[in-house]
């Protein structure tokens, strides 16, 4: 099976359209995630060697020593994310003609809905290192990539919103409550945490970026 990450940019999009029931959102949260992370790491990249920002070097090279093996590891989650599902895909569609064989598909289910639900809580718990390389990197980075900065922000916050609701919607169909509550509980820790950094991150990064006129708004 051909890997989602050996797709061009248009053929990803294009199965993403089709009606195949995966890659989907859970997919799409890890890719946004890994954008966010590249985009950490060229503000990074941006700024060691310029000797203008030659105070900042340092931590610049320590947030991109950081900062870009969780490219690679969100880029690994979009494909891991789409085998999940196809792996609960298979288990609902498992034979139920006998007692034996509808007690099998359950256990099946049970087990792929967890993995299916484990995975885009990974994707949240690598948004959460994330926005640390971004805090790291705020206000120490070359200021004429202060958009990108603030785009990269803004793609952890998204991917994290994307992740959370790939956790809830696979929680919903488990019937085991202690791994429902325990998993929710986590889950929905780190990306009130996530959002909350993130977003004022991006918030700070907007208001230096408007323009003067932005004076006389409102």
């Amino acid at each position: 099976m051909e890997r989602l990450t050996d797709l061009t940019v248009t053929s990803f999009a294009d199965v993403l359209a089709s009606d195949a029931p995966a890659p989907g959102g859970g997919s799409v949260a890890a890719l946004i995630g890994a954008c966010g992370a590249a985009l950490a790491v060229m503000t990074a990249n941006l700024t060691v060697g310029k000797k203008k920002y030659a105070d900042h070097w340092a931590n610049a090279e320590s947030a991109r020593t950081v900062g870009e093996p969780l490219i690679a590891q969100f880029l690994k989650a979009i494909d891991e994310d789409t085998l999940a599902f196809n792996k609960l895909y298979d288990a609902m569609h498992l034979p139920k003609d006998t007692d034996e064989q509808k007690a099998a598909r359950r256990a099946a289910i049970e087990e792929t809905t967890k993995e299916a639900a484990n995975m885009p809580f990974h994707t949240l718990t690598l948004c959460e290192k994330t926005v640390t390389v971004l805090e790291k990197l705020a206000g120490r980075i070359n200021p004429n990539c202060a958009s990108d900065f603030g785009v990269g922000a803004a793609s952890i916050v998204t991917a994290a919103r994307g992740a959370w609701l790939n956790v809830c919607i696979n929680l919903q169909g488990l019937s085991d409550e202690a791994f429902v509550k325990d998993l929710y509980a986590r889950a929905k820790a780190i990306y009130d945490d996530v959002a909350a950094r993130a977003d004022a991150l991006y918030r700070k990064i907007d208001a230096q970026c408007r323009p003067v006129c932005n004076q006389t708004e409102g």
